[in-house]
């Protein structure tokens, strides 16, 4: 009996021993898992918290885009354009910042698989909204890329427009000289804007349109400063008007449009996957 009662004793130490190892496994990796998710939840959080600005940046990116339009000042138009620029490269340095946090919280959500193996589901739930989460900050980071774009080309548009306006002017006092300059500027800043539209996302096709015969009144008004003889002089001037025709023939009615409808969809993706992310 004796001997009967230690080994009783015995099995009840071991069943005890490890009832206590399994409660402190299911612990540890409880509060290890808990910590990893509030982790992941804070680096989520800290994207939510600048989902207004970056709504409202958006907000005034259209706004600035729909402006062009009636843009009567080429000088204003390539600060507008600059700006453009400026709020995109700000927008995109916090979604660096935003997403390297969840690149981080993600990896460690499963680093001590042994000891979160209970909480897997609760892990895996929580890696799913950093997805979304990381999905919202690639469609901003695809924004603010072509929309640094559209201000570069609308920077380089409206200082070849600036061209054109001093060119006329010149012309219009009989400053040969100036006019000569304007017109030298004029070609190689229509050049760099229709380098440009090739690499610019969401671009209507009008700019295009307009800057080809804006360069060829550049080459031929040059050919106008420099004619020699009357036959050369009016060949060259019949030309210039065929540009200004040509020019004008080009409707840009709708293009701000245009560029709004093409990044819309990166507005609603962000607060789609965000939606996802955070509910």
């Amino acid at each position: 009996m004796s001997q009967n009662l230690r080994v009783v004793i015995a099995s009840v130490v071991v069943v005890v021993v490890l009832l206590i190892g399994v409660i402190a496994y299911v612990s540890a990796g409880y509060v290890y898992a808990s910590s990893r998710i509030s982790d992941a939840s804070g680096a989520i959080n800290g994207a939510s918290v600048h989902r207004a600005y970056v709504n409202t940046t958006f907000d005034l990116l259209d706004q600035q885009v729909s402006s062009f339009a009636s843009m009567t000042d080429p000088k204003l138009g390539k600060s507008t354009a600059g700006e453009l620029v400026t709020e995109s490269q700000n927008m995109s340095a916090i979604v660096g910042g935003d997403d390297q946090a969840m690149v981080t919280a993600r990896s460690r959500l499963h680093d001590q698989p042994w000891l979160t193996a209970i909480s897997s589901a609760r892990l895996d739930t929580e890696a799913g909204r950093i997805d979304h989460a990381r999905k919202a900050l690639g469609a901003l980071k695809s924004a603010t890329s072509d929309y640094r774009l559209l201000g570069q080309f609308f920077q380089a548009w409206y200082q070849a427009l600036t061209d054109f306006e001093t060119l006329l002017t010149d012309d219009k006092n009989g400053d040969i000289v100036g006019e000569s300059s304007a017109d030298t500027a004029l070609q190689a800043d229509v050049a760099k804007a229709q380098q440009l539209t090739a690499n610019t996302p969401g671009l209507p096709r009008e700019y295009s349109d307009f800057l080809v015969p804006l360069l060829a009144f550049a080459v031929d008004g040059a050919k106008v400063l420099n004619a020699r003889t009357p036959a050369a002089y009016d060949a060259a001037n019949k030309s210039v008007t065929a540009d200004f025709a040509a020019m004008n023939a080009v409707d840009f009615t709708g293009t701000s449009a245009k560029i709004k409808s093409y990044y819309q969809h990166y507005r609603d993706d962000f607060n789609a996957e965000m939606d996802k992310a955070t509910t």
